[in-house]
């Protein structure tokens, strides 16, 4: 009996620790968001929306990279094909 028992106690640990991984993931893209800075210190947000704030966020990051890249365009200069993006996704200069 002592086999099942051991068995399940090291997947409820494993589950643990698990669990307390996505936390501080979700807790450390938090962080990166700058959600510490509205509603207090530690405010609590849902992982859903985490999750679509870093989806915005990247997006908003996009479309500035490739306002950046069209004014070098403008102004005769080249933009390395490893840095652009278009669509959302990074163009494959090996492609």
């Amino acid at each position: 009996m002592a086999g099942p028992v051991r068995k399940r106690e090291t997947h409820i640990a494993s589950e643990q620790r698990r669990r307390q991984h996505i936390k501080d993931g979700f807790r450390k893209l938090s962080e990166q968001l700058h959600w510490n800075d509205e509603g207090g210190a530690t405010a609590q947000r849902s992982e859903v929306a985490i999750l679509q704030r870093s989806i915005d966020y990247i997006k908003e990051l996009i479309a500035e990279q490739n306002e950046l890249e069209e004014r070098l365009r403008v102004e005769g200069k080249g933009v390395p094909m490893d840095t652009q993006f278009h669509n959302g996704e990074a163009s494959n200069s090996s492609a």
